[in-house]
């Protein structure tokens, strides 16, 4: 039959504009010869590919696309959006930087290096790009609203304010302005104003999920309890399948100790919403109610719905796992993850979990070396690594990732004693009015606690500004001692100045703990003790430990132990496990806790 590619491109653009993306797929697939007719064809398929998931099949149809169009500025862009879609934001520079060689000043190139600049953390040059296009044209809603969530980004918070106000001087029902400047004003603890942008925003008939969410949190930040769970409730009416509002729904739900704080999510399972089962999965695992969860991750699995079959895959093979079917777990996994690639990364960490606690040593090391390779800014997967040498007796590369005496700094956040008491016995009057919740958060290592939401660090409150300083000039002094060292996962990435990434406020009551665990996304993590049990002085409660993994199936007694002291600041690499043991009394242990990265890593 002969090709009619004057009908069929057409209809594949019509096809790919309503979202009819499986259409495209099969379309083009029974027309093969099509994709070498136009190099909008390679584009509309690759982008279908992309947009139900299959990023690997995506890139193929893309490179095999380019081979055949070499000068495509358009395939270039959409290779470029793949790559940021796979969180590969330097390769998405390159194609956007590419594509914007071919036909220079194009707007939706520099758009999309904006984007992934922005996503890059290299804020001065995600600006620039930006700036030049507000020079062409200034009153781009796009644009104005990019450049405001760089400034977002960069703390620049009353700047990106006037850009936001800006656009809603000519746009004054742009939900997108008035969610965003709602964020703005809530994180600076402004939550009366951020609650009638949100109420602004949702007037404007054009309601979104998000929205919902936002209101419902801001009602929660500024105790308003009830209006919160209404928030929620109203929100999850309008948008029943919304995974954001029913896991932030039962998050709140849980820590408040409501009844029953997952059946909302409960009653809209089914397998046509296998997102919401993913999230549903996802809770019931972090509060270890791995039954529930093995019951719909296994009809998952079973469905081989294409976009979810590693995630489905992963979480089986986990929640195996910690129900101690280790063999079953590695075999939901193996096959997949024998082919490793940055798609398939969640399968080869499952696989890896599975060895260890099948006591496969060195299989596992083997499979951890590879993740390392692939994904060598993750913390935690150099946590696994360092179990995986500790449990082969590789005492020489443990001890190059766990050398305590070198990477644990224990030292008085100020120098003066009295000046230390004050500040701290300040701090603590402060936090505890921040710990407010009845149980401690899902997912988090705490067990009878409490944890303050938001990042308590970016607080504009004074105590807070002046406790960052202390940290931050705690930590670079340590920093500064170290010796750089290629490929290692800690001292090849000093610098001499610091970012906080996340930061929070932990209360324990009795029988409270941290499980052992770690943190991946950080770099350089750390402890204050603001309030300390008298207990400490028996039997080691309380102590901060160190080395010892919370692994099923895997059992070793920790290395190192800091019995905590208030006013002492604790720093070592995120990568380390650490938890504490319980405390037994009615007292409380207060702390401040922080992840930090290094300033090149999280800005431009």
């Amino acid at each position: 039959m002969q090709l009619q590619p004057h009908i069929i491109i057409p209809n594949l653009i019509n096809a790919f504009n309503k979202g009819d993306f499986l259409l495209v797929i099969n379309t083009v697939k029974q027309n093969a010869a099509i994709a070498r007719v136009d190099a909008v064809v390679p584009q509309l398929y690759g982008s279908a590919m992309r947009k139900i998931g299959r990023l690997d099949d995506a890139a193929k149809i893309f490179e095999k696309g380019l081979k055949l169009f070499p000068q495509s500025s358009d395939l270039m862009n959409s290779y470029g959006n793949l790559f940021l879609d796979k969180g590969q934001s330097h390769k998405a520079i390159l194609w956007f930087t590419k594509a914007l060689k071919v036909k220079p000043g194009a707007f939706d190139y520099k758009y999309n290096l904006a984007r992934a600049f922005l996503v890059s953390k290299r804020y001065k040059d995600a600006e620039m790009q930006c700036h030049d296009l507000l020079e062409r044209d200034p009153t781009k809603s796009t644009v104005l609203l990019l450049i405001a969530s760089i400034l977002i980004e960069n703390k620049r918070d009353a700047e990106a304010e006037r850009y936001l106000k800006k656009l809603l001087e000519t746009e004054p029902k742009n939900v997108k302005a008035l969610n965003n400047l709602g964020n703005v004003k809530r994180r600076n603890n402004q939550f009366n104003e951020a609650i009638l942008l949100y109420k602004k925003a949702l007037s404007t008939g054009q309601s979104t999920a998000e929205l919902f969410q936002n209101l419902a949190a801001a009602f929660a930040l500024n105790g308003l309890l009830d209006e919160a769970f209404a928030t929620y409730k109203e929100g999850l009416t309008t948008f029943p399948h919304s995974v954001g509002l029913h896991k932030e729904y039962a998050h709140l739900a849980w820590v408040q100790n409501v009844d029953a704080p997952f059946a909302l999510l409960e009653k809209n399972l089914s397998l046509d919403k296998p997102d919401l089962i993913l999230a549903y999965t996802e809770l019931m695992i972090r509060v270890e109610e791995f039954d529930k969860a093995k019951v719909w991750l296994e009809k998952l699995v079973e469905a081989k719905l294409p976009s979810y079959q590693i995630a489905a895959a992963a979480l089986l093979s986990n929640t195996l796992r910690e129900l101690g079917d280790f063999d079953r777990a590695l075999a939901t996994v193996s096959v997949n993850a024998s082919k490793p690639t940055v798609e398939t990364l969640p399968l080869l960490i499952e696989k890896s979990y599975a060895l260890l606690s099948l006591k496969r040593y060195k299989e596992a090391v083997k499979a951890l070396e590879l993740v390392c390779r692939i994904a060598p800014f993750n913390q935690g997967y150099w946590t696994l690594l360092s179990t995986a040498y500790k449990a082969c007796g590789n005492e020489q590369k443990y001890s190059e990732l766990c050398n305590y005496q070198k990477f644990v700094e224990v030292t008085p956040l100020f120098e003066s004693e009295g000046c230390n008491l004050s500040f701290i016995d300040a701090l603590e009057a402060h936090l505890n009015t921040l710990h407010n919740d009845e149980r401690h958060p899902i997912g988090q290592s705490l067990r009878n606690g409490s944890q303050t939401f938001e990042n308590l660090l970016e607080a504009e409150h004074d105590l807070i500004k002046a406790l960052k300083i202390a940290i931050e000039d705690r930590a670079t002094s340590f920093l500064s001692a170290l010796s750089s060292q290629k490929k290692h996962p800690f001292l090849s990435r000093l610098h001499p100045d610091v970012n906080f990434i996340g930061s929070w406020s932990v209360r324990l009551r009795k029988k409270g703990f941290h499980k052992s665990h770690y943190h991946s996304e950080g770099w350089l993590s750390g402890v204050l003790y603001v309030d300390v049990p008298s207990e400490v002085e028996q039997n080691g409660n309380g102590w901060l430990v160190f080395g010892r993994p919370d692994i099923t199936g895997v059992t070793m007694v920790e290395d190192f132990a800091i019995k905590p002291k208030k006013g002492n600041l604790v720093l070592f690499p995120s990568y380390m496990w650490h938890g504490t043991n319980p405390i037994l009394t009615d007292e409380q242990r207060l702390t401040v806790a922080f992840d930090i990265v290094p300033a090149n890593e999280s800005q431009g």
